[in-house]
Formats: C-alpha cells, structure tokens, sequence
C-alpha cells in the first residue's frame, strides 16, 4: 500500500503486497470520510481517471488487444492499452462511471500518462491519440470534465519531450479541459519554455522536496520573489494559481508558510521584514538572537542547494570512502562552518523561548544539521587515515563517528517529529491481523531505506534522519563496514567496498523484514 501513488502514475503493477482486502475496504471508507471533509471546506478535490495502464492479466483475457509496453526503474514492465483500441474509450468511461457511483464528482480527475516513463514512440500521432483518448473517456462520462495533468515529465525527460512532443500531448485536449501543474516551479520551471503551455491554463508550484529528505534546504529568494514575477510576465499566458508539490511536507515549516504568503500578495514578500514577523509567529516573541540567526540560514542553508533537494548526510549513505554515493550527495551550496553562529544564535535564545514548541524543533533542527554537516568531515577523515594505514588513528576516528551518528539519534529522540517508531506504529495500527501488521511494518521499512528490494537503485531515496532509524538502521551498517575495514587493515589487505555491498545488501533486506521495536 505504500507504494500505491506510483500505481496511479504508471510506475509500476505491485510492490510490497498482496493488499489485503480490508485494507481496501477501510480506505473506501477513508477516502468518503476525506471528501466530505474537503466538500464541506469549499475544496475541490480531484479524483483519478484511465490512463490505459492495464494490469499483466489482461493480455491473458483479451489477447487480440494491442499493449505497449514500459519501464520504470528496474520495476517488471507496465502494460499501456495502445489508445487505438476501441477498449480504451470504453475502459476510461466505465472508471468514471464507477467511481462516481462511490465518491461523487467534482469534475476535475488526474491522469499522468507518462509519469517518468518514456513512451514507447516519439510519434507525436500516438502521443496526441493516447492525451485524446484519456480526455475523451472522461468527458464521455462526465461532460463537465476538467484534466489536471503534472507537468514533470516535461522537465524530467526533456531530451525526449521536445516542442513537437509536448504539443501532440496537450493540443489534442481542448485549452479549457485541461489545467497543467508546473510541478518544480522554484527552480527548474517548464512553462517558459512552452510558451506558457501553449495556452492551456496553468499553476505555479513549489516542489521542493525529494522523498521526504531530512535537510534544511530551499529556494527563499526564488519562493518570494517568482511567484509576483510571473504573475505579472505577460508571457506567463494562463497562470491559474500557485500549488504546493512536495514529495514529502513534514520538514523546513518557514519554506511553506512562504510559499503560501504568496496567495495573499501580488507583490514580491521582502524578506529580511517577513522573516522578523515569521520568528515572532513562531515563537510567540521577539529576540535578536534569533532574528540574526534567520539571516544567516536565509544566507546559507535557505539560498540554493548543489542538488535537486537539500544536501544529505553521508551517515545515510551505504557505506564507503566516498564523499558522495549513489543516493547521497553531501555537497554544500555554503561552507558547513557558516552555520556556526546561527546554531550559537539559537542556543543563546533558549533561555527566553524554551517553551516555544516552534523554536524546540528549529532548535533541534539546525543542531542536527550541524551534526550531520560535520559527519562528513569525520568520514572523510576516515579514509584519509585507511589509506594512510594508520590503524590506531582509523579506529578512534571511526570510533568518533558512530558516536556522532548516536549523538545525532539522542538529540532527534527529543521530538516526535524525528522519530521512527512513530512512522512504523502508525503504519502497523492499520493492520487488524498479526500478518497484516507485519504487512505495513514491512512496507514503512522498506519506502525509508531500500525502496524496493535488495538490489534497489532506488534506495536511500527517502534519506530521513530519524531516531531510531540513525542507531538501529545506519549506524549499524557503518560499524559492520568499519569492523570489515579494520579486519582487512590488521590483514594489510586491501578494502573492497564490491565486496562489502554484496554483504550488507542481504543485513539490509533482513532489516526491512524485522520487527524491533523503536521508540514512538
């Protein structure tokens, strides 16, 4: 069930199942519960629609029909209906039907064709036939219908969704009956390069987040200033709104509440005044302390980054001498000792604001990535002195680095926010069996760390620097690679880190398979 978003998108058939059907049946309950909360707000909400993903089965019960085919990842082929089918009209309306029958309509329905897939041609008369069918299997259903399409494989694979692509796929939908979501607005924005979409109504979205990575990150001068920019771009053509697109929220707080001052203003939010009035919302006060320490974090952490989210920690990394790994990238858009004094700052604010739950959590935000910042110069340290072959320095040094990563563990324990027990209890509560509990255990496990199984490119995807998860998951694997390195240096053999992967890959997978316990 953990997995279900890349469902809808095309990603993949299964993973991390089978779901059990009162699983299914407690999230149509679910599911009536939130629209009927979002109606009763004045929310819209938008509901999925046929895409042509069809599951393995269905060349079995209807062999004559045309599949293409697609690939994501490493995940078993996808199987698309080829839009000529005349199943294709037929399956998309009775979705609708169905679905209307059981949660309503608001008119507006999703439909990512090609979520980070490639299609299978760049003939731009398939392209346009397949946006054509989708539209048209809703409209057949519910003639008000409205497409909410994201915009991200524009951006994600550009090299193949070139003017000629991207206009077969959206002109073959009428401009009123389509609203594109201009997915990573902030920093790699599509809709200037498509004329505005070629003239279909669009949103200005602040994406921000990959996988829920735990790192201070954002793009503040960008979030202020972009929006108010291109409002007023003549060549912005049909900006509809501006949206929130993280793949993961529960992290730097002060990034959305400035995304969202932006629904009030038509003007740029002049920052340096609003962050004055963002800390003494926060934290019911005013300090100076706090006030310079904001400055600098707009200056460093809150500036740009090196890579497409925040920075990471190599303390999440698979182990190695690396500074950087598949997964990881450490890289810093500032020097790790500028955030120095805001993190004294801080601490020299505690005795004013301590029973502020706002400043706790920034207070132990910033502490851990101090920390996590500093783990790299320990590592690198680390492999300075294995290649010098000093081996009683190597162990006090590795020695120091797993007592950071504890330190970190110990300070993130503070706050429920950082805590992994929490993640792995409120995913269990759904269970209502032994098995089913093992179930979603198994799924929580697996989506913070493999991402799939053992030989996953995907993993370390998620990155969070969690209680629970920095002791009983990451420290670990670091002690298990530092033992290995030891072992090999008394041998005054060589490390091989090959070696070592293809070991620690099976501890990993054992992992997402247990059940210990962990603080909540």
């Amino acid at each position: 069930p953990a997995y279900f978003n890349w469902f809808w998108m095309g990603n993949l058939d299964a993973w991390g199942g089978p779901l059990p059907q009162r699983w299914m049946q407690s999230h149509e309950a679910l599911q009536k519960q939130i629209l009927q909360r979002e109606r009763s707000l004045g929310m819209t909400p938008i509901l999925p629609s046929f895409t042509g993903h069809v599951p393995p089965a269905f060349k079995e019960k209807f062999p004559s029909v045309k599949l293409k085919k697609t690939n994501w990842v490493g995940f078993p082929t996808v199987n698309i209906l080829d839009p000529s089918e005349p199943m294709f009209l037929e399956i998309g309306k009775k979705f609708i039907e169905e679905q209307t029958k059981a949660f309503g309509t608001d008119h507006l329905y999703t439909a990512d064709t090609f979520n980070e897939n490639r299609p299978p041609t760049n003939d731009s008369t398939f392209l346009n036939d397949v946006s054509q069918k989708v539209y048209q299997s809703m409209a057949a259903a519910d003639p008000k219908a409205t497409w909410i399409m994201q915009g991200w494989m524009f951006q994600h694979q550009e090299k193949f969704w070139q003017p000629t692509q991207i206009k077969a796929l959206l002109n073959a939908v009428p401009n009123d009956k389509m609203i594109i979501l201009d997915l990573w607005s902030e920093k790699k924005p599509v809709w200037n390069k498509t004329e505005a979409y070629y003239g279909k109504p669009w949103i200005w979205c602040m994406l921000h987040n990959f996988g829920g990575n735990t790192s201070m990150y954002g793009r503040m001068s960008n979030v202020a200033g972009d929006p108010a920019a291109t409002l007023h771009d003549p060549k912005a053509g049909k900006l509809s709104g501006i949206g929130l697109t993280p793949e993961g929220i529960e992290q730097n707080p002060v990034m959305y509440d400035l995304l969202l001052e932006n629904v009030w203003r038509d003007k740029p939010v002049e920052l340096d005044s609003w962050l004055k009035k963002y800390a003494f919302r926060r934290y019911g006060k005013r300090n100076q302390a706090t006030d310079k320490a904001w400055q600098i974090l707009k200056e460093t952490v809150y500036s740009d980054s090196l890579t497409n989210g925040g920075s990471e920690s190599i303390v999440c990394a698979r182990p190695t001498f690396a500074a950087s790994t598949r997964g990881v990238t450490t890289r810093l858009s500032y020097r790790a000792e500028q955030l120095l004094p805001a993190w004294k700052n801080f601490i020299e604010a505690a005795g004013e604001l301590k029973n502020s739950d706002g400043f706790q959590y920034d207070l132990v935000d910033l502490s851990r990535q101090v920390l996590a910042n500093y783990a790299s110069v320990l590592q690198q340290q680390c492999a300075a002195l294995y290649k010098k072959g000093d081996i009683d320095s190597f162990k006090l040094q590795s020695h120091a680095f797993l007592a950071l990563i504890s330190d970190m563990d110990a300070l993130l324990s503070t706050r429920k926010d950082f805590l992994l027990g929490k993640w792995l209890e409120d995913a269990k509560s759904w269970g209502t069996t032994p098995e089913e509990k093992k179930l979603y255990e198994k799924n929580a496990r697996n989506l913070l760390t493999l991402w799939g199984d053992k030989n996953s490119t995907l993993r370390e995807y998620a990155c969070r620097q969690w209680a629970g998860l920095l002791n009983g998951y990451y420290k670990s694997r670091w002690k298990q690679f530092f033992d290995y390195v030891n072992q090999q240096m008394q041998s005054r053999l060589p490390v091989d880190e090959k070696v070592f992967d293809s070991r620690i890959k099976e501890w990993e997978w054992k992992w997402v398979n247990s059940s210990e316990a962990y603080a909540d």
